[in-house]
């Protein structure tokens, strides 16, 4: 019995440690055609896809798509998306499985079921469904950089990892906080809280600390005081001042 748990939380480790760098990617490609798949965009599977990946905050692009110059520079600052399906008895079983460019395993959800008969209803609502485990699990782009480099001995591929100067998270953030995800966009962030809903998006300055800020009925700035993100701005022709707990 021993020996079966030290097994599983073998296993268990391993898992987490494959799944850890999810946050160290901001680009994802989506096939426009899936293996079980006999035509492109099949039950609109790679829309869905797409959708539920930009929800999140990922930079998606489908497989056909010219990239942008910022994106097109290097395939291993990339995940690449498959989604794999299960055999099953009455059901449509789908795995939504995250990929970088070598083939090594990001993420892999949980099982997406669908017991309806209609292909063209089943296949979507499985797919859904194989996007609530992303979702719980999170995610927030680190600002790291990944390239691909050639080791001069062998001549193989490998990634490198380079850290952009970013943002530090607010302290003692905890998980039952009314806390914000900041999610990169062009020239800044925009902070998303649970549900999600973009709250506030916050534009980069030349000062690390110092952002000006736009949401609905604000136009302020968001800045670094005694370790703690201070949203200022006017309401009324009133300053109002709000500590804002924050995930970078």
């Amino acid at each position: 019995m021993k020996k079966i748990i030290a097994l599983f939380l073998l296993l268990s480790s391993g898992l987490v440690s494959a799944q850890d760098n999810l946050n160290d990617y901001q680009y994802v490609i989506v096939p426009v055609k899936f293996d079980f798949l006999s035509s492109e965009n099949l039950y609109r599977l790679s829309t869905i896809a797409k959708l539920n990946l930009t929800k999140l905050g990922f930079k998606v692009f489908y497989s056909n798509e010219q990239l942008p110059t910022e994106a097109s520079s290097d395939r291993c600052d990339k995940l690449y998306l498959n989604i794999e399906k299960k055999p099953a008895l009455l059901q449509t079983k789908l795995v939504l499985v995250l990929k970088d460019c070598q083939n090594k395993v990001i993420f892999e959800g949980e099982e997406g079921k669908s017991r309806e008969k209609e292909l063209a209803v089943a296949f979507p609502e499985a797919l859904d469904k194989a996007f609530v485990s992303l979702r719980q699990k999170g995610y927030a782009y680190n600002g790291k950089v990944l390239t691909s480099v050639v080791v001069s001995n062998n001549s193989t591929s490998s990634v490198k990892e380079v850290v952009k100067t970013q943002p530090v998270s607010s302290p003692k953030i905890e998980e039952s906080a009314d806390y914000l995800f900041a999610q990169p966009i062009a020239n800044g962030y925009q902070l998303v809280d649970k549900t999600p809903k973009i709250v506030l998006k916050i534009y980069k300055t030349s000062q690390p600390d110092y952002f000006t800020a736009q949401g609905d009925g604000i136009n302020g700035a968001l800045l670094k005081k005694n370790g703690e993100w201070v949203l200022e701005y006017y309401k009324n022709d009133q300053p109002v001042s709000e500590k804002l707990l924050i995930k970078f």
